[in-house]
Parts: C-alpha cells; sequence; structure tokens
C-alpha cells in the first residue's frame, strides 16, 4: 500500500509533464482500477452492504450508493459528462462485486474498460 502512495504522489506532485505522460498509461491502465475497485468496491461497497438492503432492477443499493460515490471522485478530474459516463459502468462493476463476493471480476472488467477509455483517448 505505501507503494501506491508514493507512486500516487509522484505522480500529482510531478510538475515535469514528460513524467506525467510515461506514467498515465500505467496508471489509467493498472493502478487506478486496481486502487478504485479495492477501495469503492472492496470498502465502501462492503461497508454499505451491511448498512442497506434492498434491490432495484437487480442491483444493491450499496452498489447504486458506491456508484454515486464514485460519479462524484471522477467529477473532481473530469467534466460533467466524462464524470457522468462512469456511473453504469460503476454499476456493472459493484454488480460483479456483489454477484462474486470478491474485487478480482470488478478489477478485471475496470482495467478492460480503461484500456478501451486510453485507446480511444490517444487515438
Amino acid at each position: 500500500m505505501a507503494a501506491l502512495i508514493v507512486w500516487a504522489l509522484v505522480y500529482f506532485f510531478a510538475n515535469d509533464l514528460i513524467v506525467k505522460q510515461i506514467f498515465n498509461p500505467i496508471y489509467v491502465i493498472f493502478i487506478y482500477p486496481i486502487v478504485e475497485e479495492l477501495v469503492f468496491r472492496g470498502l465502501i461497497q462492503d461497508y454499505f452492504k451491511t448498512q442497506l438492503t434492498g434491490l432495484l432492477m437487480q442491483l444493491s443499493f450499496a452498489n447504486i450508493l458506491t456508484s454515486v460515490l464514485f460519479v462524484l471522485l471522477h467529477y473532481i478530474y473530469h467534466p460533467s459528462i466524462e464524470a457522468l459516463l462512469v456511473f453504469i459502468p460503476s454499476l456493472i462493476f459493484g454488480y460483479f462485486k456483489d454477484r462474486t463476493g470478491g474485487v478480482l471480476v470488478a478489477i478485471v472488467l475496470h482495467i478492460f474498460y480503461n484500456v478501451g477509455y486510453f485507446y480511444l483517448l490517444t487515438n
């Protein structure tokens, strides 16, 4: 966990654009999905699952609330429409977290989603 914090500090506080360009694909494709899924699905959704019961269209209330928080996190760094566009994928990641009980499938799906996002952004 300490290594992830160091990488994040280097990335976010590096003034050199070259450093950010080198690390950006690594962060977007691997680091962000892993950290986000561990935090949002592994911690937050699990916590909400203990506090909330019920389903809406086969989605747990915990998943829906976690996905709203996920959008709010993305709203900090992205324009409004881009932040809103992560809501549906977040619901999908959360759905698989609920179904499997673990975060591995959510992490893999998130990585594939970010690969597509990064590809579209750079081409």
